[in-house]
């Protein structure tokens, strides 16, 4: 039968005839019509972002709300630095005078009467002292001459100057040493009465050539005879029956002359 392959070309023809007429149509309606389908596609790259945009307007403010409740008392806070103080104020007016109390100025009189008199009796106690002194200082010294607060004795022993600064100081003095003029004349009378020279408590043991006295303080007063002191050798003084003061060796005996401060 030769008709068949004759049918199918006819066939074949008018389907792919019909099929390109229908792509026509659907290419003339996009998305109208869709008569084959296929897979999608990879996703796209993402767009480059795009440039800000101006700033809008402010808009208008709003009205104030209702004032809200009071809120709780909060703790108090540290105190601040004190500031610099203000400038004086000006003067006030001067005052009334007082009345003067009658019973303090009577207490002000008593106590200068008081005073007076216990100065008085003060220097009474002073003279009964040094009379008192000077009474049993004569049982011991029978040669006793006084100056200024000064009291100048000597029994006539002699010694040499240490045993002269012991026996002076057993009886609560010190070997005799004049810092002025009268008292190197109470001296001079003791030792002119006994015809001899005395030892005095200066000397230069500690420093050759400064003579100072039993406290250390250097001499002020001096009576050196002419051309004395001469001698390295000599570091203690000796007073003459005229005054005048020679250096000495400490190892000589002479009259031991002390002196006492009067109560």
């Amino acid at each position: 039968m030769q008709f068949l392959p004759l049918l199918f070309v006819v066939v074949g023809a008018s389907i792919v005839r019909s099929t390109d007429l229908e792509t026509e149509k659907c290419e003339e309606k996009v998305n109208t019509c869709t008569i084959f389908s296929g897979n999608n596609g990879l996703p796209g790259t993402p767009g480059v972002n795009g440039l800000p945009g101006s700033p809008g307007s402010h808009g208008l403010p709003g009205r104030d709300g209702i004032q809200g409740p009071q809120g709780e008392k909060g703790e108090p806070g540290s105190q601040g630095i004190q500031g610099p103080p203000g400038k004086a104020g000006p003067s006030g007016p001067k005052g009334d005078q007082g009345q003067k109390d009658d019973r303090i100025t009577k207490e002000l009189a008593l106590l200068k009467t008081c005073m007076s008199d216990l100065q008085t009796q003060l220097s009474i106690l002073q003279v009964t002292a040094r009379t008192t002194q000077k009474v049993i200082l004569g049982h011991i010294f029978p040669n006793i001459v006084s100056t200024g607060e000064k009291l100048f004795a000597s029994s006539a022993a002699e010694g040499n100057y240490i045993a002269s600064k012991m026996a002076c100081s057993h009886f609560g003095g010190q070997i005799a040493s004049p810092r002025n003029e009268a008292e190197n004349n109470a001296i001079v009378k003791i030792i002119s009465k006994l015809g001899k020279s005395a030892y005095l408590g200066m000397n230069d043991i500690d420093t050759e050539g400064i003579f100072t006295h039993l406290n250390g303080e250097q001499i002020g007063y001096t009576n050196w005879a002419s051309g004395e002191p001469n001698s390295v050798q000599e570091d203690c003084i000796e007073i003459y029956t005229n005054g005048k003061w020679n250096d000495k060796s400490c190892s000589e005996t002479r009259i031991i002359v002390c002196e006492f401060v009067s109560n």
